[in-house]
């Protein structure tokens, strides 16, 4: 397996940083990892660094990336829409295509990543959906951003804590650190995948035309009546299992992700070949 980081263009022109996870013997569907966003991307990044090898080593030609005004990207953050991170991840997908040759390219998401791959599944046209832990209500999201931000402001307070943005700034938001447009927010408290439309863009979720694993990740036993109701949502190719695993988006230590692993390695496994 080989590792190869570099950039691409988004259809804007955006530089957007890449990593391609060639496999040896390539003979299984390619797949595009999206990650969470703030603080989330950077506790998941292992885990979805160690998602990404055991999917090479599997066979599958891998290529996780970072949105603009995210790690490594271009662009900035305070500007940054709800439609251009859907831009990005269409161009993460051809990209994809590009380096395997390979006209058939899976996508997973974690978190509101996961949202942003069932959202855009009918334009993406993937061979197959991996959602991890998505949100099917962006408020949702956007309500735990701001809690995280507040906790951290409050333990910080009186500390060498970096300066909030200037709230004179009236169209940018301070979560925790990252500048953040409010017109985005709002884009993310719009998105509804129990909605007709999605609830942005004009785009509904569902039934999708592929198939689809969603991941319920959490230390409950079963599935939650989210889950349930968009299982339902998103149509009969759409299967739901369960993973009794600590929140690893959440935690600064490692958190063995191996049944998720295991459970998306399967899961492509059954998809076409490349």
């Amino acid at each position: 397996m080989t590792e190869t980081p570099g950039y691409f263009q988004a259809r804007d022109g955006v530089p957007l940083y890449g990593v391609y996870h060639a496999p040896d013997a390539a003979a299984r569907v390619p797949l595009v990892i999206a990650p969470s966003f703030f603080e989330e991307r950077k506790s998941a990044y292992g885990a979805l660094c160690a998602l990404a090898r055991s999917c090479a080593a599997a066979g599958h030609p891998v290529l996780r990336f970072d949105y603009r005004g995210s790690g490594e990207s271009g662009g900035v953050p305070a500007q940054r829409r709800w439609s251009e991170l859907a831009s990005d991840l269409a161009a993460a997908v051809e990209e994809l295509k590009k380096l395997s040759g390979s006209a058939n390219v899976a996508v997973a998401g974690l978190r509101l990543g996961g949202t942003l791959v069932l959202q855009h599944a009918r334009s993406l046209r993937p061979a197959a959906v991996v959602a991890l832990a998505p949100f099917a209500q962006g408020r949702t999201q956007e309500r735990q951003w701001r809690l995280r931000a507040k906790m951290r402001a409050e333990i910080t307070a009186g500390t060498d804590a970096p300066a909030p943005v200037s709230a004179a700034a009236s169209d940018v938001v301070d979560l925790d650190g990252f500048a953040t447009a409010r017109a985005f927010l709002d884009d993310v408290q719009a998105v509804d995948l129990f909605s007709p439309s999605g609830g942005v863009n004009g785009q509904p979720p569902g039934p999708l035309p592929c198939p689809a694993l969603l991941l319920q990740i959490t230390l409950r036993d079963g599935p939650q009546p989210d889950s349930q109701r968009l299982i339902q949502a998103l149509g009969p190719q759409t299967r739901l299992e369960c993973l009794r695993l600590e929140a690893f988006w959440d935690r600064i230590d490692d958190v063995e992700i191996r049944p998720l692993v295991n459970a998306t390695v399967q899961f492509l496994g059954t998809v076409g070949g490349a």
